[in-house]
């Protein structure tokens, strides 16, 4: 490949790693391939013919068309088992039983066996709970495009979920808005890096000695926040609220989001696909507060396909104001701000063994100590600063 001719791609700090262009290229001459931070970019190969497909379907590098305003519901699952273990309301579990009830397969974020976060497809309601639950960890999509664009030919109907950029990603790279695709989009406030959550999973095995077997980014507990659970092998358990958490602690400083999460596009009531999903924050204290313990979703409908889609699902609804949907969730007015200490954490990860880096970034404070896990991981941090190794449970 002549290197002083190359395709016009996005700048990398507009590039949101959807994938779209790798999985559109005719020649297959782009491939996916993490930097320095953990984030997949796309590298361009020899095989590349300078098409210009690539820069034809990039969503970062096209405008979208500005829709009417969302009809936004606040709705919950009447099926409490279902419900407990959602997020939020269940509102996708619904979505997408229907859906795979009516021979339909559905594309969303699930977790494999070395815990990456990995976009996959399913095709029965047995494998429904891998789709369940957030994952805070930007997914690898895979061959998932080329995957729904093979069903979709096929006459089968589709349900794909994914964060606004990657939902944008599917659309740019088919070309269409095919009537068997139904497509959600989730509240996002950015994306984190998966180098990050791969050295974190290595803590967290040479802490226990002991393999990670199943993680839950946000466990309900009645009553109280989301927490962040790890399961390990053989026993053994981490288990902490979310935000004082070792990794909830960095997410929420957005130590570790992808650069392009601090400009989104995404970040207003503008939506990319027919429906948007995630936890309905800032409701009245006096609105269903029996409901609100167990979780409520938001629901927005952006598409006439969206509506239809609501009218066949058993949820219950209540209609709310787009104000007051805004206001609560700032996913939906602003996107993230990077940290002043973005560009260290970054320095120091790529030149620092990890414990380092987890000592100086994901300190513990004291009051977080007697908060999660009785004081635990206080123990755990200090053996992990000494160099030994915890005794196995």
């Amino acid at each position: 490949m002549n290197s002083s001719v190359t395709p016009h791609l996005a700048p990398k700090e507009h590039c949101t790693g959807c994938g779209a262009c790798a999985s559109g290229c005719p020649r297959g001459a782009i491939r996916m391939v993490p930097d320095r931070e953990g984030f997949l970019y796309p590298e361009i190969t020899e095989s590349c013919v300078f098409c210009g497909h690539c820069s034809h379907i990039c969503p970062a590098l096209k405008s979208r068309e500005l829709r009417p305003d969302p009809t936004v519901f606040a709705v919950w699952n009447e099926d409490d088992a279902v419900r407990s273990h959602s997020t939020a309301g269940g509102a996708f579990a619904a979505i997408a039983a229907l859906v795979l009830e009516s021979g339909g397969i559905v594309f969303g974020a699930a977790m494999d066996s070395n815990m990456r976060v990995v976009h996959t497809a399913i095709q029965n309601r047995e494998e429904l709970p891998r789709l369940m639950g957030a994952k805070l960890v930007q997914s690898d999509m895979g061959e998932c495009f080329q995957q729904v664009r093979y069903y979709l030919d096929r006459g089968k109907y589709v349900f794909f979920t994914g964060t606004p950029c990657q939902v944008e990603g599917l659309y740019r790279y088919l070309g269409e808005s095919p009537e068997l695709l139904l497509t959600a989009d989730v509240l996002c406030s950015g994306v984190p890096s998966p180098g990050v959550w791969s050295k974190m999973l290595e803590a967290m095995h040479y802490i226990k000695q002991r393999r990670v077997k199943a993680v839950q980014f946000c466990k309900k507990v009645s009553g109280s926040g989301s927490r962040f659970v790890v399961d390990f092998e053989g026993g053994g358990q981490y288990d902490a609220p979310l935000l004082k958490s070792d990794y909830g602690r960095g997410l929420f400083r957005g130590l570790f989001l992808r650069p392009s999460c601090y400009r989104c596009t995404c970040c207003n009531t503008n939506r990319v696909a027919d429906l948007t999903m995630g936890f309905f924050r800032g409701l009245p204290a006096d609105f269903r507060p029996e409901q609100q313990k167990k979780g409520v979703s938001m629901l927005l409908i952006n598409t006439v396909k969206g509506a239809h889609v609501l009218d066949l699902v058993p949820l219950h609804r209540e209609k709310r104001t787009l104000e007051e949907a805004v206001k609560g969730n700032p996913a939906l007015s602003r996107c993230a701000s990077s940290p002043q200490e973005r560009a260290a954490f970054f320095d120091a990860f790529v030149s620092q063994p990890f414990q380092k880096v987890y000592q100086r970034f994901f300190a513990i404070s004291d009051l977080s100590y007697g908060v999660a896990n009785g004081g635990r991981l206080r123990k755990l941090l200090g053996r992990l600063k000494s160099g030994k190794k915890e005794k196995k449970s």
